[in-house]
């Protein structure tokens, strides 16, 4: 049973020997890894972070400052402290991630096993494309369906998507305005996932993650666009379980 509206234990797993916390990209929620429960390694406890406003919490307002969501996931982290963990992001949920990570070492002192980004650029470089949380809702659901993240039953009803749009233009308001001129190098290895198609993130942008690790950085493409992970799920969860297995 969760304990905090912020983290959301699906795989609750008292003998685990890590915990993997997960963090959802603009407009989605925790529910995005579900799916991943029962293919996650026995070694692991997984948590997946749900930000106000939707799915469980839509009856919560939404909050667009960064600095208010990480300092009430520190807040909430202290239940967690006792047991390594590593992180995964994707396209939003890797600035919340890396964000929190550096939050938790100022509050804990404690640092991930690992840290795992998606889609992501590094939090130096430059924001250079659309800033798509601006535009009226007919050209926002045309760039939508350029980005394949948002199911065709969602962006084809007018009621639904009136439902969807406050929160994805909340997200991506978020990341539009994300800079972080602190290059501090974290003593954890990183990984970043991308697709080859996605144009999010080119290559400069995902090797100047290099510059946050004194450990090991590491690069892996897959086949696809900003959302290759629901191709890929198999994939990536073998790698994540491999990746619990070097701490276990």
């Amino acid at each position: 049973m969760t304990r905090n509206p912020w983290y959301l234990e699906y795989k609750k797993n008292p003998k685990a020997a890590i915990r993997l916390f997960c963090f959802h990209h603009s407009g989605g929620g925790a529910s995005a890894y579900y799916p991943w429960v029962e293919s996650l390694s026995p070694y692991i406890e997984m948590i997946s972070i749900q930000l106000p406003g939707r799915e469980d919490r839509f009856t919560e307002p939404l909050m667009s400052s960064l600095k208010d969501i990480i300092d009430a996931l520190t807040e909430g982290f202290y239940l967690y402290t006792e047991k390594p963990f590593f992180v995964f992001g994707h396209s939003l949920g890797g600035f919340i991630a890396f964000e929190l990570v550096k939050s938790i070492y100022q509050r804990y002192s404690l640092y991930p096993q690992h840290i795992i980004i998606s889609a992501t650029k590094a939090p130096h470089m430059p924001f250079r494309m659309k800033t798509l949380s601006s535009l009226e809702n007919k050209t926002l659901k045309e760039e939508l369906k350029i980005y394949n993240g948002i199911d065709e039953g969602i962006l084809n009803n007018d009621e639904l998507l009136d439902l969807f749009l406050p929160i994805i233009r909340n997200d991506f308001s978020i990341s539009e305005r994300y800079h972080s001129a602190d290059v501090a190098s974290l003593p954890c290895d990183i990984l970043h996932l991308s697709g080859d198609l996605d144009v999010s993130v080119n290559e400069e942008e995902i090797q100047a993650w290099k510059a946050y690790t004194t450990g090991k950085f590491e690069h892996i493409s897959f086949l696809g666009g900003h959302f290759f992970l629901k191709d890929h799920q198999k994939d990536i969860i073998k790698l994540i379980n491999q990746i619990a297995e070097q701490y276990t």
